[in-house]
This record gives C-alpha cells, structure tokens and sequence, in this order.
C-alpha cells in the first residue's frame, strides 16, 4: 500500500498555526478539535451588512464553491460576499467585495468593535491571494461594531455598524491606516506555501516545548504532544516567568531546584517556591488572618451568576457584546452555621426578574463573597445597573459588599503545590473537599451556556426539566464552593 497523500487544502488559518508551532499545524491536518464559540452569534452578519450596504443582487459565495465560481462573478455582480479564490491550494474567502470604477473595495466585516492591528497580516496575504488572481483591489477598509451602540426597538444597521481605513491597537487607539500597516506586512508567500505543503506530507513532527504552547492559553493541541505525568512541584507550574523553559532545558526539574536569580520576583512565585521547600503548603498566616478578620461579616453570602453573551445585542438597552445574567445561586451562611441556598434561572429577556429576585434575597448587611468578582459578577451588576437605572442603588448596596475570595490565592498569601499554577475554584474546591465538578452533568460554564441555550429553545418539558436541574445543581456547586475554600481557609488559621 502507498503512502497516503493528505489533502492540500490550505487556508490563513494553517499559516497562523504553522507560525505559532509546525506541529500544530501539521496535527491539525490530522486531528481536527471542535470549537464552542463563547458568544452567541444571534444575528447572521451578512443579511446586517446587505441591509447597511443595499445590497439587493450580491453574489454571495459558498463553502465548496468551485474556483473559477467568485472570478467569473467578477463580470456580472457588482458586489460579492463570502466570495472563494484560491492560488495554490491556499484558499481565501473574503468578505465583501464592491465593484468601483478602475478596481474593486475591498471591505473586511468583524463582528468585533475593535479589530487590531494585527489583523493586517490576514490582509497583507488576501491581498496577495487576490492579486495572483488578477483581482485589483483599490481601496481596504474595515466594517465593525460601534461598541457605542445602544439597541432601542429594532435594529438599526447604520448605527450599528462603522465603516473605517484603520485598525486599532491594544489601547484600541487608531495610529495608522490599513493600508500603511498592510504596506508594513507585506510579505511573498510561495515560499511558505512551499513549507506547508512539505510539512502536510511528513509522517510524524516531533513536539518541542516552547513558550508558544501556552502564549494566549493552552494550544488545543498541548495534550496530544505533552501526554507525560507533571509532578505537582514541577517547574512547569511556575506563574509569570520567562525563563522556566531554559531552566528546564538545564535539566532543573522542580520548583526546589528553581534559579533563584531568574525569578521574575512576583509574590505568587515566591509563594510557590516555598510551598514546594514546606513540601505541600505555603501560608503567610498573619496576612491571611488580617484579610479574614477585614473583609469577612456575618451573615456570609456565597453569590456566582451564569450568564450569555451576545455579539448582535438582542434587546432594548443592549450594547453589542453585552452580557445577559440568567442565572444566580446563592447560599447564605449565618454565624450559628446555618446554611441556606435559593437561585434563580431565566429565559429570554430575565433581566429585570433576574433584578428583582436577587434583590428579594439577598442579604441587607453583611460579606457577599464571590469568586473572581471584579471581571465577572461586579461587571454584570454594573451593566444591570446601566440597563435599569431604578435598581441602580439596590444593585450597588451589593457590589460594594462583595469581597473577591479568589484573592488569598491571586496575591500568593496562599499556595498549595496541588493548585499546579493555577487557582480556579474548580480546582480549590477539589483540594480542600471530596467533591469534584466531574461528577456533575455540567462540570464547565460553557457547558451551561450550551445548556441554557437548548432549555430556552426545547419544546420538550421533559428536557426542559432535566436541563434546569442540571443548571441549578452546577450553579449551586460554584457557591457550595466558596463556602468549602472560605472555611478551609479559615480553618488553617485557627
């Protein structure tokens, strides 16, 4: 039997893999990974951008549209959208396309309200696709969300959308034009395309541990190329630095073994390193005595909101990207140790009953502790606030008593070698308890969303039923488990 050819079929994507790792791209010809989008793209952009354009004849392209199907397009449409074409097995499907007098506009659509700067090294090579093509493209812009934008009936795609020659960067500041930072990006790519097709042909690439392997998160491909056991005092755990793969490279192989002089100086990793010379645990009791005895009043409420995000805002008050809170579970401690839980779960536009349930039983005084709070439920209860202005210094009375449990563990007054370099309550609750999320029916928030977003579409009150069980019982579990780290961390200082 003769050696298998894989398929050529190439796209940007491939290039930014192969840049990232040549394994990665060459296991992603071999191992696709599903991907869960973590917002809900609730409107089909496309159907937006003919409404903001008119655009009442517009070719619109297709996944497995032959060649030669955008190029004789060209001829006859005046404007084509998702159009294919492809030089070398390299194939570019771009967005929208707008016939001017001596060429074409070529016009990027971003469901984003800040598309960056780097975005122009996907330009740079469409162009270079389209220009192999005999595609003449006169002009570059960017179609985005205004992130301004405020839905008030129905939606308005002038308002909505903001047509711009520039990108932005991380400040989300335009500096230059998309044409001067395509100019600068600009590069040949034959010869890449020359690699990519070679690489796709080998039988194996072997991993190599680099920074690129967690840079932005983990690589989706991390467990297929590192499958060997990590020893909880591992210098792999080691947070925030620079240098652990060159120790690692020396042969140093734990945390004890750690250069010293190469440490980055964070609290977090001197707590780590001495965790790993106490041989479990490290615990700066005086700090984390004051912060229990500052921060902490009975009654204790333990408070974790689930919650949806849509990209095209779905109802009135909504800004694009706004979040909508449908679910909350609440367990309350009194200081005689009772512990008492009640939640909520929405559908639809829940935000005001959402409102007005949390307010009906919630705590007048006393500590609310959530988990993570200043990116995630403060953020909510600050947009709730916004949306309805009403409940704006009910909404507040509770924020402003919030007090982030994550933070012990954020700052390095604690660190146990079992967190592995992380702190999520996940995986907190697993060292200081027997419970474990993997025994639920939903052990991730994005599981929940995707359940929430079947229970709000099923028919079915059967399935509707198990799945609202299924979302109370995870919720109920996030704050059980503050109540869990709370009193282990208490307990290791009385």
């Amino acid at each position: 039997m003769g050696k298998v050819k894989w398929v050529n079929m190439l796209h940007l994507s491939d290039i930014r893999k192969w840049e990232r790792c040549e394994r990665c791209f060459w296991l992603s010809t071999r191992k696709p990974k599903a991907f869960t989008p973590f917002v809900n793209v609730n409107e089909n952009i496309y159907e937006l951008v003919k409404q903001y354009f008119g655009l009442t004849d517009a070719f619109e392209g297709e996944a497995n549209d032959d060649a030669d199907k955008a190029l004789n397009a060209l001829e006859t449409k005046n404007a084509l959208l998702n159009a294919r074409f492809s030089y070398r097995d390299l194939r570019i499907k771009v967005p929208l396309l707008l016939k001017k007098k001596d060429g074409f506009a070529m016009i990027m659509i971003y469901r984003l309200s800040f598309p960056k700067e780097k975005e122009a090294q996907a330009i740079a090579d469409m162009l270079y696709v389209l220009q192999k093509c005999g595609v003449p493209i006169v002009k570059v812009s960017a179609l985005h969300l205004n992130g301004s934008y405020t839905r008030m009936g129905s939606l308005n795609v002038k308002e909505l959308f903001v047509e711009s020659d520039c990108l932005y960067n991380s400040k989300n500041k335009a500096h230059k034009t998309i044409a001067e930072l395509v100019k600068d990006c600009y590069r040949d790519l034959d010869p890449i395309l020359d690699e990519l097709h070679g690489i796709v042909q080998k039988d194996e690439i072997p991993p190599k541990r680099k920074a690129a392997c967690t840079r932005g998160g983990k690589c989706l491909f991390y467990e297929d190329c590192f499958q060997e056991k990590v020893d909880d005092d591992s210098l792999l755990h080691l947070i925030q630095s620079a240098h652990k793969l060159s120790m690692l490279s020396e042969g140093k192989e734990t945390m004890q073994e750690v250069d010293i002089e190469r440490l980055e100086g964070t609290r977090q990793q001197y707590a780590q390193v001495m965790a790993a010379r106490l041989h479990g645990c490290y615990v700066d009791k005086p700090q984390l005595r004051l912060w229990l005895r500052t921060h902490i009043q009975y009654p204790i409420s333990y408070l974790d909101f689930e919650w949806e995000t849509f990209v095209f805002p779905p109802y009135d008050k909504m800004k694009p990207f706004d979040v909508l809170a449908f679910q909350y579970s609440l367990h309350i401690e009194q200081q005689d140790g009772t512990l008492t839980h009640t939640g909520f779960i929405g559908e639809k536009d829940c935000r005001e009953e959402f409102i007005l349930s949390l307010l009906a039983n919630i705590p007048k005084n006393g500590t609310i502790l959530v988990f993570n709070m200043e990116g995630a439920e403060k953020l909510r209860l600050i947009q709730l606030a916004n949306q309805f202005p009403q409940y704006e210094e009910s909404l507040r009375q509770i924020w402003e008593r919030m007090v982030d449990l994550s933070l012990p563990f954020a700052s390095g007054t604690i660190y146990d070698l079992r967190q592995r370099g992380g702190y999520s309550l996940k995986t907190l609750v697993s060292i200081f308890s027997d419970y474990h999320y993997a025994d639920l029916d939903i052990s991730i928030g994005m599981d929940a969303v995707e359940k929430w977003r079947r229970y709000s579409m099923s028919e079915d009150a059967g399935e509707r039923a198990e799945i609202y069980h299924q979302l109370e019982e995870y919720c109920a579990m996030d704050t059980y488990a503050e109540y869990i780290v709370y009193h282990a961390l208490r307990n290791i200082v009385t």
